[in-house]
């Protein structure tokens, strides 16, 4: 029986937004935000592995609820420019990237969402396809020692990167996320600007999480 995740994303950030936005806006990077969060409960020094899947998932209003598929993922020409990024700012806070094969300590998701609701949630199978590490059918995420990030009102286009930890996985079927950023409605604009863009605001995702960089 398919159970939806219980991602509830809420927002700090983005009721500023919307009730603060500004009018004299010219260019659309002005609106970009980017929001981290972690769990204070992970002793991030003593993981070095990370496993990265090879697409970006595009998160949609309806349901996936169809087993043996593939979930729908974003074009090629923003993918690999966001997953290149990420990697590049992983290597260089002296990660290793490893198989999903090959027991990696954590395991990065990325995917954008199009989705339009206050909160939203997707369910276990847009993760299946790449055959997530130990991962079942009704399983979801756990934000241990903090409140799930709170993104109210975002636009649509926005990334949200989750870093997720395998060996964290009880009972409850729920596997530890224990780094988050979003970054608020990107997909936006001409080809150029939305990749240079992608780069200036994940880089500043990692810019703000110094707690990832090994010593």
């Amino acid at each position: 029986m398919k159970r939806k995740m219980n991602f509830i994303v809420l927002v700090l950030l983005c009721l500023g937004i919307i009730s603060c936005q500004r009018d004299d806006v010219t260019y659309v990077d002005e609106l970009d935000v980017v929001y981290t969060n972690y769990s204070e409960q992970i002793e991030f020094s003593g993981l070095q592995t990370y496993s990265i899947p090879d697409k970006v998932i595009e998160i949609k209003d309806e349901d996936f609820d169809e087993p043996g598929q593939d979930p729908e993922f974003i074009d090629d020409v923003y993918a690999s420019v966001i997953l290149g990024k990420i990697r590049e700012n992983m290597d260089a806070y002296g990660w290793t990237e490893t198989s999903k094969d090959n027991n990696p300590d954590v395991v990065v998701l990325v995917s954008v969402m199009t989705t339009t609701n206050l909160f939203y949630y997707y369910d276990w199978g847009y993760w299946n396809w790449w055959g997530y590490p130990g991962y079942g059918p009704g399983w979801g995420w756990w934000y241990p020692g903090y409140y799930p990030p709170l993104i109210s009102g975002y636009r649509s286009g926005s990334v949200l990167i989750q870093m997720t930890y395998p060996d964290g996985i009880g009972a409850n079927e729920t596997i530890p996320v224990i780094w988050t950023a979003v970054i608020n409605g990107l997909l936006e604009g001409s080809t150029n600007s939305i990749n240079t863009r992608l780069q200036n605001t994940i880089d500043q995702s990692f810019i703000q999480s110094s707690y990832l960089r090994k010593p």
